[in-house]
């Protein structure tokens, strides 16, 4: 990790130790208890999840990881596509924030099971025909963790940990990663951690949390807390693979997460000197927001090692949802 990486987080985890109003009243609640199956319910992602490493230990999909700054977590996982023998890349992808309100939960999530998230993983190697890997965030989809805690500085650096833990267990050498919405701040993020990833597409980002509740004219994220990770503000000196390429996909008639927050990553890494474009699409749902299915097929180009301008020229053809 490069010092200013270290430093920066560092002091985000200083600020966390002081959670705001709407946080301390959330967490009055103990955490649930983690299951094998996985607690797709909304009390699950209000409460969190609390396991054990030996309960990490008896998964089969599951890595057991632990932060110098950010405590420890189960972080559940579902692959596809690998070999027996060492694997060039894989396609990460990183889903979007479940937690909308109280009642408010999406029906496709609370009906979820590790089953149909192995399926839909299978599903996805087949399409972009390419080894793949969907990651539980922490506090959803069955792993341990807090789903409030999201867009600060430890749900990165336990995703982060994670990875590290299924590359040496899958044998990947380079990562291409996509998210989608929380999912793609902590894509964004990720770029500001490793060395490791080939391309990066972060989708519908808020990759500056703060512009996005600034520009709703609120005083801190939604989830309660003013002290969210900023990668854009970290990308100065910023060690990255050598080959990387970042596409930052977005509608700009998004009303959940307002354009100014996805494209100031851009202009940054412009700045910083890494290759970088931004590509339209049109968000699905009323909010023009979700591009999911699109994050995946502009990784899958990118796995493919297709020259940018032809990436550029598919996506003008049309990315929808």
């Amino acid at each position: 990790m490069a010092p200013l990486v270290a430093v920066a987080l560092t002091a985000a985890a200083a600020f966390a130790a002081v959670p705001s109003a709407g946080a301390s009243a959330r967490t009055a609640e103990p955490a649930l208890p983690m299951t094998p199956e996985g607690d797709f319910s909304e009390q699950a992602l209000r409460r969190g999840v609390r396991a054990t490493r030996a309960q990490c230990d008896a998964l089969a999909n599951a890595v057991w990881v632990s932060t110098r700054d950010h405590g420890e977590a189960c972080v559940r996982y579902w692959a596809a596509g690998f070999s027996s023998g060492p694997n060039e890349r894989a396609i990460v992808f990183l889903h979007g924030d479940n937690w909308i309100g109280a009642g408010k939960t999406r029906t496709q999530y609370l009906s979820l099971t590790g089953e149909a998230l192995a399926r839909q993983a299978r599903q996805w190697s087949g399409k972009l025909d390419a080894p793949y890997v969907f990651i539980g965030r922490p506090g959803t989809h069955g792993s341990s963790g807090d789903h409030m805690q999201r867009r600060r500085a430890g749900e990165s650096a336990l995703i982060s940990a994670a990875l590290d833990a299924i590359k040496a267990r899958l044998r990947i050498r380079d990562l291409v990663v996509a998210g989608q919405s929380g999912g793609g701040h902590v894509t964004s993020s990720l770029l500001t951690l490793r060395t490791d990833i080939v391309c990066a597409v972060p989708t519908s980002a808020p990759s500056s949390p703060r512009i996005r509740w600034q520009l709703k004219g609120l005083k801190a994220d939604t989830t309660g807390h003013a002290d969210s990770y900023e990668p854009s503000e970290h990308l100065t000196g910023l060690k990255r693979h050598p080959a990387l390429r970042v596409f930052v996909l977005g509608d700009p008639a998004d009303r959940n997460v307002l354009w100014p927050s996805q494209t100031i990553m851009a202009t940054r890494l412009a700045q910083a000197g890494v290759p970088v474009e931004t590509l339209e699409g049109r968000g699905s749902g009323e909010d023009r927001h979700g591009l999911p299915d699109s994050a995946r097929r502009v990784a899958g180009w990118c796995y493919q090692d297709l020259p940018t301008a032809e990436i550029r020229r598919r996506a003008a053809l049309g990315l929808n949802g």
